[in-house]
């Protein structure tokens, strides 16, 4: 096996090692499971989380607040990713000025292309 095989298969065993501990904390929990909608195509990337939202806030056509970001990745994209994360990597796109706007705390939206000329 090459050395790339290998990482590949060490990789993804340590994947579905956490999907299963992640499952188990929430039943013990007594939270629902998440349902799992990952869509793996051959050749594909995975699009990063920046991308990922703002084809939520695409969708939506309304700026929103982090949580319901994060509750829609999960639904839509089946990313399981914490609130701090999204908050910060949307935070710093807004700051540059790139896609998103900041328009209440924790709350973004498509920055309007008026704005952006």
């Amino acid at each position: 096996m090459a050395d790339e095989d290998v990482r590949k298969l060490a990789l993804e065993m340590m994947e579905v090692s956490l999907e299963l501990q992640l499952k188990a904390v929430r039943q013990l929990l007594g939270e629902d499971e998440i349902p799992r909608v990952r869509l793996r195509r051959t050749g594909s990337r995975r699009r990063s989380l920046v991308h990922q939202s703002i084809q939520i806030l695409t969708d939506e056509g309304q700026p929103l607040h982090v949580n319901r970001i994060v509750d829609l990745l999960r639904e839509r994209f089946g990313r399981v990713t914490n609130r701090d994360s999204v908050s910060s990597a949307l935070a710093k796109k807004a700051r540059q000025g790139v896609l998103l706007r900041q328009t209440a705390p924790a709350t973004f939206g498509l920055r309007q292309e008026e704005e952006q000329q």
